[in-house]
């Protein structure tokens, strides 16, 4: 199978942090059913600069370089890779944040794994990986995001969406709600026809 995985809160705990981290810079009280990558934009008050220059100074700081590793996110990419599948990461980050991601990947000794990385080049982000998720012909994508979820499940692939607070809402068919890379990895054995991946 081609698999697509998005990289923030698929494999690496991002949000949750960028979150407390927003509350605490604008002084907010936000809870993670509310959380979005693009939240300052909810907030007009909040001057576009302002919340630019609070993401720069993120990046620089080290936030994306430093996020741990979901539980048994390693084992599974190592679990899918050896059982032959083709994996790409899709992820949200701009190109300007390549070097980072791949420094990243390298860090927690996964960059192998996968056939290729690619970071968005438009908005919006569900655009974006809906459009590489069709170029690519993937069987299947794995992602947190509902608005994204649905944008590639329009394309005809289907969806394994982890469950978080921020993603609540109704699912078509095609995607399907996960709780853990271990029952990702259950889902993926079913639709591949054989037993569960051990």
């Amino acid at each position: 199978m081609k698999i697509g995985i998005d990289l923030d809160d698929v494999l690496a705990d991002s949000l949750p942090h960028y979150l407390r981290a927003f509350n605490a810079r604008f002084g907010f009280e936000i809870g993670l059913a509310e959380a979005a990558w693009r939240i300052a934009d909810r907030f007009p008050q909040i001057p576009r600069q302002e919340a630019d220059d609070f993401f720069s100074e993120l990046i620089a700081a080290g936030f994306f370089s430093s996020r741990l590793l979901l539980p048994h996110a390693k084992e599974a990419v190592e679990t899918l890779a050896d059982a032959g599948h083709d994996l790409y990461i899709i992820t949200g980050r701009t190109p300007r944040d390549e070097q980072i991601t791949m420094d990243w990947l390298t860090r927690v000794d996964m960059r192998s794994r996968f056939a290729a990385v690619v970071h968005r080049t438009r908005d919006p982000v569900e655009r974006h990986k809906a459009d590489v998720a069709s170029g690519l012909d993937l069987d299947l994508f794995i992602e947190d995001e509902l608005p994204v979820a649905l944008a590639v499940a329009e394309t005809a692939v289907r969806v394994l969406l982890f469950d978080r607070p921020w993603n609540q809402g109704l699912l078509p068919d095609t995607v399907r709600r996960i709780g853990s890379w271990p029952e990702a990895l259950t889902q993926i054995a079913v639709r591949n026809g054989h037993g569960e991946y051990r």
